[in-house]
């Protein structure tokens, strides 16, 4: 049988200096199968269904314009499954990338390659895949636009490091690859009103923005099934 992990990833916050908040976020849910992944849907949509006939409402719910009790009830629709999270610190990322359009986008493609490696450890450890079996690994990501001023696309920067390594020169180490088989990287650039686990990643990169906006880091630890990464 095939091994194949799903990620689906939002955003939160802004990567720029002026952000408000002091933070940019990205988080998503990951699925090991198929059937995972139709579970947390219908679980999704049902609630959505239920909180839109509550407000009255026939358009996509986003985040942004929801009480945090409305937020909440669509969160634990979805909060058995795994997730992941990262915050990026801005304070701390050096002004040669924050002064460049394609250098923010090349970092937040940094960024969404480390979470999804992290995870995929985190999935190894866990016994839930095999690093010698064949893996096909679907990255789906909230529509933006895109740029890079790196040498690979974010789908191949994925599986270079997932099959072959990567050598870090600053510091004269090489990270050995995650898997000793085939990987197959598809990266999809989703319109969240069409994709309901989108959904589900904006409310939850939501509630991990916040945690850092408001100061309350409890909204972290109270996530089940979850890993966060800190950045730079």
């Amino acid at each position: 049988m095939e091994q194949r992990v799903y990620f689906f990833f939002d955003d939160s916050g802004v990567l720029h200096r002026n952000e408000a908040s002091g933070y940019f976020v990205y988080a998503g849910f990951v699925f090991t199968s198929r059937q995972e992944l139709d579970s947390a849907k219908r679980k999704y949509i049902n609630a959505n269904k239920q909180l839109k006939t509550v407000l009255g409402r026939s358009n996509e719910l986003k985040a942004a314009g929801l009480d945090a009790k409305h937020k909440r009830s669509l969160h634990n629709s979805v909060r058995e499954f795994e997730s992941i999270s990262c915050s990026v610190n801005i304070s701390r990322v050096y002004s040669s990338i924050l002064d460049d359009k394609k250098r923010i986008c090349r970092y937040k493609d940094y960024v969404l390659k480390r979470c999804v490696k992290a995870k995929l450890l985190e999935l190894i450890d866990q016994g839930k895949i095999n690093p010698d079996e064949d893996i096909t690994v679907d990255v789906n990501i909230d529509e933006q636009l895109t740029a890079s001023d790196g040498y690979y696309s974010l789908r191949d920067s994925i599986k270079e490091e997932l099959q072959h390594g990567i050598m870090n020169f600053d510091y004269g180490t090489f990270h050995k690859p995650v898997f000793n088989a085939k990987v197959s990287i598809n990266v999809r650039y989703c319109e969240s009103k069409n994709n309901y686990m989108i959904q589900a990643s904006d409310i939850l990169a939501n509630r991990i923005w916040t945690s850092f906006r408001i100061g309350k880091r409890s909204l972290l630890g109270s996530i089940p099934n979850h890993l966060h990464l800190t950045f730079p």
